[in-house]
């Protein structure tokens, strides 16, 4: 055990009263107890960050903060230690949050280079903290998705076309996926595409489809679904080829 959490363990009565205060329902002594314990959030943080925070602006901060507050909620008095266990929370949801970060920022890779032609990421700095949040849900749903077709992020980076006539293309041969029932059926029953019936619906070749297949996939279930913030992405590039931007 550290010395800070020796520290507090002196207070241990003095806690254990607080958080009966607490969980009986008393939001003043919550925030009271938050603030005074708001430097083991930050030292528990920076544990596993091993990096200097800001408190303000932070998302590795306000996670920490959240997860002290789950602690709060979930800590049973028989556990022992509580100062512990909210270590233990607080490391594990800012583990997960760098996780899910690292494969946003896979998918990212790809939305510069290939699939959207937008700085995703400057969107993300500029943008509010529930937009920001929302679209690494929308990229995490995609995930998801594509795992069903086995195509993971990886693949995606190295097939995805570079050229914006052929990223227009594959775009166009997605909405012809999505739009036609009989098509679609095939597509997510036999989850790869239906060849013959997309070539004789667009006109595209056998090499076309095979050499843009993961990508057409991704831009496909993107359309099909309700991730709004991905298709109007896709839409944007379709509208800067238009206007030549």
């Amino acid at each position: 055990m550290g010395p800070f959490l020796k520290r507090f363990k002196k207070k241990g009565n003095n806690m254990e009263e607080e958080l009966r205060k607490i969980k009986a329902g008393n939001d003043e002594e919550r925030e009271v107890f938050i603030k005074k314990y708001t430097p083991f959030i930050i030292k528990s943080i920076t544990k596993v960050t091993k990096s200097y925070i800001e408190i303000e602006n932070n998302d590795e901060f306000s996670i920490g903060m959240e997860a002290f507050n789950e602690a709060i909620d979930k800590y049973e008095f028989k556990r022992g230690s509580f100062l512990g266990y909210a270590e233990t929370v607080i490391r594990n949801r800012i583990i997960d949050y760098k996780r899910k970060n690292q494969s946003l920022n896979n998918i990212l890779s790809i939305d510069r280079e290939n699939l959207m032609e937008i700085k995703v990421q400057d969107k993300f700095k500029s943008g509010d903290f529930t937009e920001k949040y929302a679209m690494k849900e929308q990229i995490l749903k995609l995930k998801a998705l594509l795992k069903d077709f086995n195509i993971g992020f990886t693949e995606l980076v190295e097939e995805s076309p570079k050229h914006i006539d052929t990223r227009l293309n594959s775009i166009y041969i997605a909405r012809s996926i999505v739009e036609n029932k009989d098509i679609k059926e095939d597509f997510y029953r036999k989850k790869m595409l239906p060849a013959k019936k997309i070539m004789e619906k667009t006109g595209v070749s056998k090499k076309v489809l095979k050499g843009n297949r993961k990508f057409i996939i991704a831009t496909a279930l993107v359309l099909d679904s309700e991730l709004e913030l991905l298709i109007n992405y896709i839409s944007g590039v379709e509208g800067r080829a238009q206007n030549d931007i």
